[in-house]
């Protein structure tokens, strides 16, 4: 019977060994100087420095609340976004490839918010890979809508300026998810 239970025992404790994820890496750095590492592979080093430097808890934060940080900026930055296109939406006389590209753009940014939270959630739950996968996904969004608005005629600079920003934010929280991922 010892060795039955011992032999459990040891399969119990192998699994929990195999499937266990490790801890994502430390830094010493805090503060600016730990936004800056992060930040050092960016396609944009000052936008993802400025970004993620724009909230006062990144003074403290370690690099998984960064990770954390930089997720909420792009989807805060993404429903406001959505929130702009619906707003555009009701404006009346809109142009018939104006209101293509925004209709197209809108049903991206709703599945770009989507993602995002869906990253923000196995970013939390330590879950680095699935959170790759939904970062990247919500990078295939942004980029949809990036390419109505280069294809068509109806062009609105704004929304191309909002896209371009999200762009960004969502590349780097995804950068930041990679340097995590361990």
């Amino acid at each position: 019977m010892k060795t039955v239970v011992g032999i459990i025992f040891s399969a119990v404790l192998l699994v929990a060994a195999v499937t266990a994820k490790p801890p994502p890496p430390k830094f010493a750095e805090k503060g600016e100087a730990l936004v800056a590492k992060l930040c050092e592979k960016s396609e944009d080093k000052a936008f993802c420095v400025s970004s993620l430097g724009s909230r006062p808890d990144a003074d403290t934060a370690t690099a998984p609340e960064l990770g954390v940080i930089a997720l909420s900026i792009a989807s805060a930055n993404a429903s406001d976004t959505s929130a702009y296109i619906k707003a555009k939406l009701k404006t009346k006389n809109l142009e018939p490839a104006l209101e293509d590209t925004l209709d197209d753009c809108s049903t991206s940014y709703l599945d770009a918010v989507a993602q995002l939270d869906d990253s923000l959630a196995a970013l939390l739950a330590y879950q680095y890979t699935d959170a790759d996968i939904w970062l990247n996904t919500a990078i295939s969004d942004v980029e949809t809508c990036e390419s109505a608005l280069s294809e068509r005629d109806g062009h609105d600079e704004e929304l191309e300026r909002r896209n371009t920003n999200l762009s960004k934010l969502v590349k780097n929280a995804l950068l930041i998810n990679i340097i995590l991922t361990p």
